[in-house]
């Protein structure tokens, strides 16, 4: 049995890689009822493709280098908590690659590099079948919101200096 050769890069890294990230969005939370295209996604991702070391940026993990994930560093992603700074979201793992503990080394490279960009609370907005993975990661609940239509649990943890 091949051992993988897993690895986390920036999307600025591979922004070709975009269009994938997009359409594995759109699938997933994009919908006619909300109105969100596969154009404004791409755009969305396009946006983080050119980040290092300044939010937005997005955060790719590749098998084999194959992409098999993602995650996102954001600004005020919830509109209706404009005083909540700095987001975590867009975590996404292919099909294909679940159940390998990969959301886990997102995640916590996502929290490793906001720490190195100075953040010191870091927000999700957690589906409730997500509450516990985060929770493992030392997120706390927060507090219940809509977001796109869309219960969610607003999540905190707090980056030590």
């Amino acid at each position: 049995m091949q051992k993988n050769n897993i690895s986390l890069k920036f999307l600025a890294d591979a922004p070709e890689l975009s269009a994938t990230i997009a359409k594995w969005y759109y699938d997933e939370w994009g919908s006619d009822e909300n109105e969100v295209t596969y154009d404004y996604i791409y755009d969305v991702v396009i946006n983080k493709a050119s980040n290092k070391n300044q939010l937005p940026l997005s955060i790719i993990l590749m098998v084999n280098d194959e992409l098999a994930g993602v995650a996102e560093l954001k600004f005020r992603e919830n509109k209706n908590h404009p005083e909540y700074t700095h987001w975590l979201g867009g975590i996404y793992v292919d099909s294909k690659f679940r159940g390998l503990g990969l959301s886990a080394q997102l995640i916590e490279r996502a929290k490793q590099v906001a720490k190195e960009l100075a953040v010191k609370d870091l927000y999700l907005q957690a589906e409730p079948h997500n509450v516990a993975l985060y929770e493992k990661h030392g997120f706390q609940q927060f507090h219940e919101a809509k977001h796109a239509g869309i219960k969610t649990t607003i999540m905190l943890t707090h980056l030590p200096k």
